[in-house]
């Protein structure tokens, strides 16, 4: 047979279930033992561990195959009939036996097929219609686009017949009126069923008893007493012994019915244990997958649960190395410990394009392997990879691939050392599964780490960039998503300035290294103490610096906040100790308006402060070497802002300055730390000539 006529859209699709050519596999098993079976599996491209799977089901394409390679092979080209006959003894039929012989009556066994057929097959639906007491109509319908063959009808037949040789021990005769394959719109089937001896006796006894009561009734009056009485009871001894005697085989025949429906109840608990356990092993996969994010971790809780729920000898799951070239052994059960140190010493390579290892090629391929008899790849695999296997002990495995988005990052092996069930399509087909979960949860863990290094390494850069720019405007730029870089916002703030008095000249003799020391050393004093009053020393300028209260983040009473600061600088300079004194400073602080913002090019700027308000600040601390007993000098903006704080009566009017780029001279106020000591203020029109001289010289 030509298996490509009547090609429709549905050949390819899954058709027909996996029982029904198994009950062609144990005929030609049973009745042709010389014929190459793997021969005509591997022409319709089964696979045996398809057949032994209840779940799995074959294409209209495949089935043909079958079938044409069958009647070849055989030269019967009534097999299929045969087959179907045949398949109320075959062990495939398990389920057709199992519920069809609970049912005493045939026409309630055809009606059961029914029910059962979507079951085998979905390339038609069948009707069961009774036409009398041993005379049922089946229909069967074939699915939109299926395009069955002959042979299918033949094997139908002899499927309807065995159902009967079921239950009443002989085949029926059936007449087929219409056929799919003579032109008719389905097959049509008329069945006629002998019935048995117990059956008959039950349809004619109510039509005995009554004819025999009335007989009876009647004899009462025309026979004498003793006569009526011995022959009433011949008759019911005798109605009563054949009565028993098929009561007996209908016990008997309802005691193999118990009997196959035990065995079922047996097969239907055992496949319900199985599919608990697996149930509860995806469970519990899927618990361990959403709650462990360390690979490890998450591997041996798999492994675990792959070990309590499914019945397999040993299982591994090897992952790949970073660039790919090694499959490396990382957790199993099963191996015992000689064994498990001998996989965690040899790695599987990917690097090596001649390698034909189940692993390799089910990571490179992507695609689940099943062997249920370890020769049957011997000629597909390398000897070394052979005698690997057999070193191993293993009789029958699967290996699966573990992918996420088309990306191979291992494989999950599990393996039997001796013969059990064999394996299935359906334990492939769960393995995928919990190792897609797998691949989902090692790469979750993966991105987990690498968030985590991410943060680490970003609160590294943010903890960088902080002494570069204050961390206010980091956190706009990395948390807001800001990218304008070049906007300058107006705010009030406070500006410091502080310098080193006489650090120059007194640094001269030290050494270059000692220098920055020194300067890093009380730098860092200074920025902690500027942090902690909510400001950021905004550039260092040599031997000082410039600080802003009120900026980037607005700040209540930031020019209380910077006196404070300065104060407190003021005090811990005392402990720097300079050509054998303490160090001297000077400070400058003016308040106001001022634009904040990235000062620059597009290849390097600076969050800076911009304005009058800095200027002023800045002009401001040079004072402090004219005015030597007052080393924090401020304006009058700052002074009155100050008009409530403790110190207030510690800072001193030093009258009016003239400063470069102002038409109006300014009033300018100096902090006294010991305000009883006058020796450095100089009189005022001598300062002030002093002043305006410094104003020439350095503004």
């Amino acid at each position: 047979m030509d298996s490509s006529e009547g090609l429709h859209g549905h050949i390819q699709d899954p058709l027909y279930n996996s029982r029904l050519i198994k009950n062609y596999v144990e005929y030609i098993k049973k009745f042709h033992p010389a014929v190459d079976l793997d021969d005509i599996l591997r022409y319709a491209w089964i696979r045996n561990y398809e057949l032994e799977d209840q779940g799995h089901w074959f294409s209209q394409w495949q089935v043909d195959r079958f079938h044409e390679r069958l009647a070849q092979k055989t030269g019967d080209s009534k097999i299929s009939y045969k087959v179907g006959r045949y398949a109320a003894s075959s062990e495939a039929s398990g389920m057709l036996k199992n519920y069809v012989m609970g049912f005493i009556t045939p026409a309630a066994a055809y009606w059961l097929i029914e029910k059962l057929s979507p079951h085998l097959s979905r390339a038609h639906s069948l009707k069961s219609r009774k036409i009398s007491s041993n005379k049922i109509e089946i229909s069967a319908v074939p699915e939109p686009g299926v395009c069955e063959r002959p042979y299918q009808c033949e094997n139908r037949i002899g499927q309807l017949e065995a159902l009967s040789k079921l239950l009443t021990g002989k085949y029926p005769r059936i007449d087929h009126p219409d056929c799919l394959h003579k032109g008719g719109r389905l097959c049509r089937y008329i069945i006629t069923i002998e019935r048995t001896p117990y059956l008959f006796w039950r349809s004619i006894r109510p039509f005995i008893i009554l004819p025999t009561l009335a007989a009876c009734v009647a004899l009462h009056f025309v026979m004498p007493s003793l006569s009526w009485s011995a022959l009433t009871l011949l008759f019911a001894a005798a109605f009563l012994g054949v009565s028993y005697y098929f009561e007996r085989q209908g016990r008997l025949e309802l005691g193999k019915s118990v009997e196959s429906q035990r065995d079922a109840v047996e097969a239907l608990l055992d496949q319900i244990n199985i599919r608990y356990n697996d149930a509860q092993l995806v469970k519990e996969i899927g618990q361990a997958t959403s709650m462990i994010l360390e690979i490890d971790g998450l591997l041996h809780t798999v492994m675990e649960s792959i070990e309590n729920r499914l019945d397999f000898d040993r299982g591994g799951i090897w992952l790949a190395n970073k660039d790919k070239s090694r499959l490396t052994y990382k957790v199993g059960f099963g191996y015992k410990p000689d064994l498990e140190e001998i996989l965690k010493r040899t790695d599987f390579h990917l690097d090596k394009p001649l390698s034909r290892g189940v692993a390799v090629q089910a990571f490179r391929q992507q695609a689940p392997f099943l062997v249920n008899e370890i020769r049957e790849i011997q000629k597909d695999i390398s000897p070394r990879t052979f005698e690997f296997i057999t070193k191993l002990g293993t009789q029958a495995f699967i290996c699966v691939p573990i992918v996420y988005k088309r990306e191979s990052l291992g494989v999950l092996f599990v393996d039997n050392m001796k013969s059990k069930r064999p394996l299935s399509q359906s334990d492939m087909s769960l393995l995928t599964g919990i190792s897609t979960q797998i691949a989902t949860s090692i790469r979750n863990a993966m991105s987990y780490q690498e968030v985590q290094e991410s943060r680490e390494r970003e609160e590294k850069l943010r903890k960088l960039f902080e002494r570069y720019v204050p961390s206010p405007i980091i956190k706009r730029f990395l948390n807001l998503g800001e990218v304008e870089l070049f906007r300058g916002e107006e705010s009030s703030i406070t500006a410091m300035f502080l310098d080193i008095r006489g650090f120059t000249s007194s640094s001269e003799n030290m050494d270059p290294q000692a220098v920055v020391s020194f300067l890093n050393s009380y730098f860092d004093k200074c920025s902690v103490m500027v942090s902690e009053a909510n400001g950021h020393i905004n550039k260092y300028l040599g031997d000082g610096f410039f600080a802003i209260f009120g900026a980037p983040e607005p700040l209540d009473d930031h020019v209380a906040y910077s006196f404070n600061t300065a104060k407190k600088v003021l005090e811990m300079s005392r402990d720097f100790i300079l050509e054998g004194a303490p160090i001297k400073i000077g400070v400058g602080l003016h308040t106001g308006r001022a634009i904040m913002g990235n000062i620059g090019s597009r290849t390097k700027i600076e969050y800076t402060g911009v304005g009058d308000t800095v200027n002023t600040a800045a002009r401001l601390q040079e004072f402090t070497k004219i005015f030597q007993g007052f080393p924090i000098i401020m304006t009058r903006e700052v002074w009155e802002n100050l008009s409530g704080h403790p110190d207030h009566q510690s800072i001193v009017n030093l009258g009016t300055v003239k400063i470069r780029g102002k038409k109006e001279s300014l009033e300018v106020f100096g902090f006294r730390p010991n305000a009883s000591d006058t020796s450095g203020v100089s009189e005022r029109e001598p300062a002030s000539k002093k002043v305006r001289k410094l104003m020439v010289a350095r503004f």
